[in-house]
């Protein structure tokens, strides 16, 4: 049970910090997409482009990828990978589809959610090969 608990609470912590640290990464080798994203944690203005908005719904699913994978490296029960799954997805339902709706496009909300299930455990399954 331990193991779980630490699996889920490490894996959501590896969520969030693999997403900064690929768009950290990409806005190193995007200065225009470094200008967006600072607009975007100065003053909470979505300005990306759709190309850029697109790149973060891929590192939203790499980060969602590997959150599935290191729970289920540490927990070893596919029970805590399908928790992190439903808490990643209620966060990202909560946020995208009820509280901040009007700030996004709706296919980038929508982008963000949809696939968020799906990824974290394709992280569980590239763990268990």
């Amino acid at each position: 049970m331990a193991r779980s608990v630490l699996g889920v609470v490490v894996g959501g912590a590896a969520w969030m910090l693999a997403f900064f640290a690929l768009a950290t990464l990409l806005a190193q080798l995007w200065p225009d997409y470094a200008v967006h994203g600072r607009q975007w944690i100065a003053a909470g203005i979505f300005t990306f482009t759709p190309a850029m908005a697109c790149c973060n719904l891929a590192l939203w699913v790499l980060a969602e990828t590997g959150a599935g994978w290191v729970t289920a490296k540490i927990a070893r029960r596919p029970a805590a990978v399908w928790v992190l799954a439903g808490l990643i997805a209620i966060y990202l339902a909560a946020v995208h589809l009820l509280l901040d709706w009007p700030r996004f496009p709706p296919w980038y909300n929508l982008g963000v959610v949809i696939p968020a299930i799906p990824a974290v455990l394709l992280g569980e399954r590239l763990a268990n090969r």
